[in-house]
């Protein structure tokens, strides 16, 4: 019998999605309430908060995947970078194999075959952070250390939490909360909430990725004034064939015969956006969220890929896929950026607060 997804459940489609999602309801009031017991406990300092000794900036969400936490991280980063300051990105790092705090900084990123040890260590998207932006990226399940190794090993001005609205054992200076296409409100397990909908309270500012209409009518008018839009981007086109990076203008998806290959919590957005620039989508290859590729995953890849004119993957699907031999120039990674209305708004707010709670601190 074929199993369904958990988007299925959450969309309820079908006689069985829909009996899946009623039979899981107690569950995912049970998880609420749990949830925001933690919530509780923090609010009132029975479970204590670390403060790291440099401000910190949360970017984080209400729901599993898909609302574009890493390019916002990527863009605060560059723009505070462009004021003069120097950013640490502090990251789990997902299905990582190492337990220990693990630093990645810039001039570590290399595309050669040898970079898999790393990536197994450090995690997907924090090496694609380093390798293909140029970050500095402490990891770790513990970002308090994480923080500390970084500091040990070099110097910055103000840490970026990825992923960090539910991570609460650090204390924040600002927190930056993004809205994404899932806003239903139904927690796990029958929906895509990490937490309740309401708790977007918490947040110092909303940055709203994708639904800007429902989110409208969802929202609060008295929150207008701190709630941002932003979207993703297509770039470019990147190539990394035989340890060399070079990028193509996205042109070349006009009417090219396209095989994706994800291995992220949502492609919906890879698909959208390789349709906007005209690109023949004619078979897709979806793994699960941080899959690693080995060589049957490589061979079925180069099967599906005979007959198409290129074959697409994510940033951090392409890291993991570059130590694979592929035909030169066929295999390349759709390259996204943050684009944000008013985006130079929405950094004077969170550097002018950074400045507020430091002054607030030492006072």
């Amino acid at each position: 019998m074929m199993t369904l997804s958990a988007r299925e459940v959450w969309g309820r489609k079908g006689f069985r999605g829909g009996l899946s999602w009623f039979l899981l309801l107690p569950i995912s009031l049970l998880y609420m309430i749990l949830v925001q017991l933690r919530n509780a406990l923090f609010s009132l300092g029975c479970m204590k908060s670390v403060r790291l000794p440099k401000p910190v900036i949360s970017v984080g969400n209400l729901t599993v995947g898909g609302t574009g936490k890493t390019p916002t991280c990527l863009w605060i980063a560059q723009e505070l970078k462009e004021r003069g300051l120097s950013v640490g990105i502090l990251s789990r790092g997902y299905h990582r194999q190492a337990t220990e705090a693990v630093v990645l900084l810039p001039q570590s990123a290399d595309f050669s075959t040898e970079r898999d040890a790393g990536m197994s260590k450090a995690g997907d998207e924090p090496s694609m952070m380093a390798a293909l932006y140029g970050q500095t990226v402490g990891i770790g399940a513990d970002r308090s250390a994480a923080a500390a190794e970084v500091l040990r090993n070099t110097d910055v001005d103000v840490f970026i939490l990825d992923d960090g609205f539910q991570h609460r054992r650090v204390k924040r200076n600002v927190d930056l909360l993004l809205l994404g296409s899932d806003s239903c409100g139904w927690t796990l397990p029958a929906g895509p909430f990490r937490e309740a909908r309401r708790n977007h309270r918490r947040a110092d500012f909303l940055l709203v990725t994708a639904a800007n209409e429902e989110w409208s009518l969802i929202l609060p008018r008295n929150r207008g004034n701190v709630t941002f839009v932003g979207s993703l981007r297509p770039v470019s086109l990147l190539s990394l064939g035989s340890g060399r990076r070079k990028e193509f203008p996205l042109t070349l998806l006009y009417r090219s015969k396209i095989l994706t290959v994800t291995g992220v919590a949502d492609p919906t957005g890879l698909y959208r956006l390789i349709h906007e620039w005209e690109g023949e989508i004619v078979e897709t290859l979806e793994f699960p969220d941080h899959h690693s590729y080995a060589a049957r995953d490589w061979q079925q890849i180069n099967r599906a890929g005979r007959l198409v004119d290129l074959i697409v993957a994510t940033e951090k699907d392409i890291l993991k896929l570059v130590r694979f031999p592929f035909a030169k120039d066929k295999l390349m990674a759709l390259r996204v950026a943050m684009s944000v209305d008013n985006g130079s708004a929405l950094l004077d707010a969170i550097v002018e607060k950074i400045k507020t709670s430091r002054s607030n601190a030492s006072g």
